[in-house]
């Protein structure tokens, strides 16, 4: 086991913890500042697809390049004569979020005359069967002749959901029969999901905690998964973090390492001492079922004393992945078993109470979450397994599409057991956002109902503005401290939503009042 709108959530965001920690600014002064709407297509380096039906469309020139549009590209549509000759466009990125700033949209249009209606349409990925219905707006008309103006289109009195729409439709001169009239068209803001500045959690001023560098080592490219034992469960009585390094010894692999401090001088954004054999789970021998990759980093200390850790684990070639356990009787020479003990599963994390392990773990597409109850830690054979955190019915349905990671903890004084995982709308292993889930006996979870994010990805433009993984909660005098793996780099990213873009994970961390988590979790 381990231990471990804007306005009005003003207050949830004051100054941090007893020893007058101040809230840092997330955000580095040398990154872009997200604006409260994203540009999902402006046809110079962002192109989003459309599907005619009736009118010719291209991609051209801009044949006037000033005033509100000086873009070097924009779309062109030559009318048919039909009255709904529609574009329909590919899947966006991802589905819409309007937590932040509500369901508004701009578009900017160079029209041959003026008062000609523009419809605009948004769609879940498909329509029909217990999917939502499309919403349309038909009434906004144009008032510039050949010159660019920028329409807005409000969908707020329409109430549509967060996370289901994921298609744009257009339509130009909606409901007229000319044909051969041109139309242009560009720049199609989408409203903003960055939700960092709302968070519960808030960012580590100097983040990322861990990051790799250097020359070639067991951790110069990546490092991920940050698991950690405290003082009262690991082997000396101090502060124990066991992390994925990947690196490029003894060839491009994933290893776990170990990190340490002592707990009469803790600090909990370190710095961390590395144990001078790391890694301390090195891959297996050539040939065998985890001679390439050891992920998802998952320790707890059993009944015996001695320390299991659960990890994802593959082949070189990334063939035949797995949960797997190695133990290890002080934490730091560890022996195997000769086989997975699950395979096609990534475990998230293990708990030892009343005589029996709960390991926690994921998989199928789109992922699920499950847990295994056994009494020999080294095999399922004879274990329940259940469904644990389902799909669907976090705040805003962020977590529609996929849930993982669940990362288990309790807190001193407080009757419940805690899961923090990871989930998406869109995407099977590009995570965006954690959350939390409450349980009294390790196996039915509820979700916590509380529409304030707990942590989100970093700012675009942020070093951890992709994907995020593994959210790692502990407490330490009066505060809860959140390690977590972030992936991305520093600078603007065409689309950030486009899994594992060129970058690298990072280990960063945040931190919050537990009394605030609590009064967060309804408690």
């Amino acid at each position: 086991m381990k231990t471990g709108i804007l306005i009005l959530f003003a207050l949830l965001l004051a100054s941090c913890n007893k020893k007058e920690v101040s809230v840092p600014d997330s955000r580095d002064p040398q990154v872009q500042t997200p604006d409260v709407f994203v540009n999902r297509c402006n046809f110079d380096n962002i192109t989003l697809k459309f599907n005619p039906s009736g009118p010719s469309y291209s991609v051209v020139d801009n044949p006037l390049q000033k005033g509100i549009n000086r873009s070097e590209k924009c779309g062109k549509v030559v009318t048919a004569g039909g009255q709904w000759e529609l574009l329909w466009s590919d899947l966006l990125p991802r589905k819409l979020d309007f937590t932040r700033n509500g369901p508004v949209f701009k578009i900017k249009v160079l029209s041959p005359r003026k008062g000609a209606n523009v419809y605009f349409k948004i769609e879940p990925p498909q329509l029909g069967g217990s999917n939502p219905p499309a919403l349309e707006i038909t009434d906004v008309v144009t008032t510039q002749e050949g010159e660019w103006e920028e329409l807005v289109f409000d969908f707020t009195s329409l109430k549509p959901e967060s996370n289901v729409y994921q298609k744009i439709v257009l339509l130009f001169d909606a409901g007229g029969t000319t044909s051969g009239e041109v139309w242009y068209f560009d720049d199609i803001l989408c409203p903003d999901d960055d939700l960092t500045d709302i968070c519960l959690f808030q960012r580590y001023e100097h983040n990322p905690v861990f990051e790799p560098s250097g020359p070639a080592s067991w951790r110069n490219q990546h490092m991920a998964n940050a698991a950690i034992l405290p003082p009262s469960l690991s082997p000396d009585g101090n502060w124990w973090l066991y992390l994925r390094g990947s690196g490029d010894v003894p060839y491009y692999c994933d290893q776990i390492g170990l990190y340490r401090q002592d707990a009469d001088k803790f600090k909990p954004f370190g710095p961390w001492e590395e144990y001078e054999h790391n890694p301390v789970l090195p891959v297996g021998q050539s040939g065998s079922f985890d001679d390439g990759f050891l992920l998802d980093t998952a320790p707890v200390v059993g009944g015996d004393g001695k320390v299991y850790i659960y990890y994802n684990g593959s082949r070189i070639n990334h063939e035949g992945h797995g949960l797997c356990v190695r133990y290890s009787d002080n934490g730091l020479d560890f022996k195997g078993i000769d086989s997975q003990v699950l395979s096609g599963k990534g475990c998230s994390d293990a708990v030892f109470h009343d005589g029996k392990y709960y390991i926690y773990y994921g998989g199928g597409n789109p992922c699920r979450l499950y847990v295994t109850v056994t009494q020999n830690p080294l095999s399922f054979d004879g274990a329940e397994t259940f469904e644990t955190i389902p799909i669907g019915g976090g705040p805003s349905n962020f977590d529609s599409y996929a849930v993982n990671g669940s990362m288990i903890f309790r807190l001193e004084g407080v009757d419940k057991w805690f899961a923090s995982y990871q989930g998406s709308s869109t995407s099977y292993d590009f995570p965006d956002r954690f959350h939390i889930a409450m349980s009294d006996d390790l196996i039915h979870w509820e979700k916590v109902k509380n529409d304030i994010p707990l942590f989100t990805r970093g700012s675009r433009g942020a070093w951890d503005q992709g994907g995020i993984w593994f959210c790692e909660i502990f407490e330490h005098e009066d505060m809860l401290y959140l390690y977590y793996e972030g992936w991305g780099r520093k600078g603007y990213v065409e689309n950030r939503d486009q899994p594992y873009f060129p970058g690298r994970s990072c280990v960063g961390a945040a931190y919050a009042k537990k009394e605030d988590f609590l009064k967060w979790c309804g408690l």
